[in-house]
C-alpha cells in the first residue's frame, strides 16, 4: 500500500515553527504605540486648561477631529445638560475624566473615567456631572456635526 504524504497546511507545526519570528514581529508592530491623530491625546490637562469654562458656563464642545464618517468633539460639563435629542446624529460618548449620570430615556446609566455610552439619534438624553470638578469626554457625532442638531426633549 502506498503511504499518501498528508499535505501542509497553512497552520501545521512545521509551517508555524517556519514562521515564528514573522509572527512576533507582526503581533509586536501590532502593539506598538502609535502616535494619536487627536492633538490634545498627549496632554488632556494643557487642553482643556487653554480651553476652559467660562464661569456659569455649564458645557462647553471643542471639535478636535472631524473625517468624511464623523466629528470628534471634547465636551466638558461642569454641572447638568438640558434634556434634548439629536434629530440627525448619533453619540458615542467616552468618558476621559470625572463621573456622572447619563439619562437615556427612563434609563440612567452612572458613567466614570474610562466608560462609554452610545446615544442612538432621536433618543432623548442629558449628561449630570456627579463628581466636583468638570467632568471631560470626547464625544463622536456620525455624521460629522456641520450644524446645531439640538432640540429640546422629555426625558420620560
Amino acid at each position: 500500500m502506498d503511504r499518501v504524504k498528508p499535505k501542509r497546511g497553512l497552520l501545521d507545526d512545521e509551517t508555524l515553527m517556519s514562521r515564528r519570528p514573522m509572527l512576533f514581529a507582526v503581533l509586536f508592530a501590532a502593539c506598538a504605540a502609535r502616535s494619536s491623530r487627536i492633538p490634545w491625546a498627549g496632554d488632556l490637562d494643557a487642553f482643556v486648561a487653554a480651553h476652559p469654562l467660562a464661569p456659569g458656563q455649564n458645557i462647553r464642545a471643542d471639535e478636535v477631529g472631524r473625517t468624511a464618517t464623523a466629528s470628534y468633539h471634547v465636551v466638558q460639563v461642569r454641572g447638568s445638560e438640558t434634556p434634548h435629542r439629536h434629530v440627525t446624529h448619533d453619540l458615542t460618548v467616552f468618558v476621559l475624566r470625572g463621573r456622572g449620570t447619563l439619562a437615556r430615556g427612563l434609563e440612567q446609566l452612572e458613567l466614570a473615567a474610562g466608560d462609554a455610552a452610545v446615544v442612538p439619534r432621536g433618543q432623548p438624553h442629558r449628561f449630570a456631572n456627579g463628581g466636583h470638578g468638570s467632568a471631560v469626554a470626547l464625544v463622536v457625532f456620525v455624521p460629522p456635526l456641520d450644524a446645531p442638531d439640538s432640540e429640546a426633549a422629555d426625558l420620560r
